[in-house]
């Protein structure tokens, strides 16, 4: 690995760590990635004699287009935007949208081998053991102060917004099962331990952060481990026995911690009045008026809370729905282009699973990742702050170098 591509290594780490610690310090860990991966592209044209990276082919090439497209839609919408400074605000807060793929797509990211990427997924796990750690820390203190269990356990138990740690923990939880699932007998016995202890960490986590979301998505990817490994394995004895662990350890986990038992059941059975519910239909409602071309990057705010006005209801919420949200500012046009992005990943990996380029602990790692995203896509408007758009941005990123990786050829060039 050359000298700028190490640079280009350690920004990436530092950048996917700090998104789980802090998204201010991960959005500064971002902004010096993109500076390195100026510097590898100056060095690349100067040594490499090449003003692009070659080793990723079109297939994947349109993937991480398609993410610079949505933002460009966001740009073009500025010239139907009647405000002009909340377009420009939107526009500059999306710009971290650009790092990655930019970075993908102008330098050469062939030397990634698959310990780089283990590497970023553990400097991940370990953001986040660290941040539930700091937050443990946190909650003993106010403990001390006379502070009760229940209200030190609820959303107020990690400072960040509960919806995006819950999304970060389930990708860590995925990717601690591809590594127990792919490198059980490579792994030390201690290590192994220790990445079982971490996953039930967190599952704790994603339990008292309290998102609706987020617990679904748990129990949806504890669901799946355990039928892959039945399926795969055929180990259906062990499996049902980690179904039982599972189901009884994050059962009695929300049943243990007071007021947490309830979060989704009270979805449930108070659908009909639910905030988010009367949110999306004023959020559809409003989107018809413009369904094309949509009310652009600096207007669509607005239009939703007039008509929140002429209901008599005093809400001033975003669409709290990324594919509303995208259609209220870009149209259905815009919608396009976004979900070609979110699911060409999952498309590439699954003609390369075909073809026999791709493993299928590949495939269905970037199966669940996606489906993470995209289920927590329906809860919160993700790309609208920096905590989703330095999460989403790497990782779509991310997935689609995982597929031309040195194990899985499937769109490189050469052989490593």
């Amino acid at each position: 690995m050359k000298w700028y591509n190490k640079l280009q290594f350690i920004t990436m780490i530092l950048a996917v760590a700090g998104v789980a610690i802090d998204w201010r310090f991960g959005l500064w860990m971002s902004v010096l990635f993109s500076w390195a991966s100026l510097v590898a592209l100056v060095a690349q044209i100067v040594v490499e004699h090449r003003a692009y990276n070659i080793a990723l082919r079109a297939p994947l090439r349109w993937g991480l287009f398609a993410m610079i497209a949505y933002w460009l839609m966001l740009l073009a919408s500025v010239l139907y935007s009647a405000d002009l400074s909340a377009a420009t605000k939107v526009l500059n807060l999306k710009c971290t949208l650009l790092f990655f793929p930019l970075a993908a797509l102008l330098t050469n990211t062939s030397w990634l081998t698959t310990k780089h990427l283990r590497a970023l997924g553990y400097a991940m796990v370990l953001g986040l053991l660290g941040l539930f750690l700091y937050d443990c820390g946190i909650a003993i203190g106010k403990m001390a102060n006379g502070a009760t269990l229940a209200s030190v356990t609820r959303i107020e138990f990690d400072a960040r917004h509960h919806t995006y740690t819950a999304a970060y923990l389930a990708v860590a939880l995925l990717f601690i099962y591809h590594e127990l699932y792919t490198r059980w007998k490579e792994l030390p016995r201690w290590w192994r331990t220790l990445l079982l202890v971490t996953s039930a960490l967190f599952i704790l986590f994603t339990i008292i952060v309290n998102s609706r979301a987020g617990i679904l998505v748990l129990y949806a990817i504890e669901a799946f481990c355990v039928l892959h490994f039945a399926v795969t394995r055929r180990r259906w004895g062990w499996a049902a026995l980690l179904a039982v662990l599972l189901a009884g350890y994050t059962i009695g986990m929300e049943k243990a911690l007071p007021g947490h038992q309830e979060r989704v059941a009270q979805t449930v059975s108070d659908v009909t009045s639910d905030v988010r519910l009367k949110i999306y239909k004023n959020d559809l409602d409003v989107s018809m008026g413009s369904p094309v071309v949509g009310y652009g990057a600096g207007d669509y705010i607005q239009h939703l809370d007039d008509n929140y006005a002429s209901k008599g209801m005093d809400y001033h919420f975003n669409a709290h729905n990324q594919y509303l949200e995208t259609m209220l500012s870009i149209g259905v046009i815009g919608l396009a282009v976004f979900l070609v992005w979110l699911l060409w990943p999952l498309l590439i990996a699954w003609l390369g699973l075909r073809r026999g380029n791709v493993s299928a602990p590949v495939f269905w790692f970037i199966f669940m990742a996606t489906f993470c995203v995209a289920f927590n896509f329906l809860f919160e408007s993700m790309l609208e702050r920096q905590m989703g758009l330095l999460f989403v941005g790497p990782l779509m990123s991310i997935m689609t170098l995982i597929i031309s990786n040195e194990q899985n050829k499937f769109g490189q060039l050469t052989k490593k």
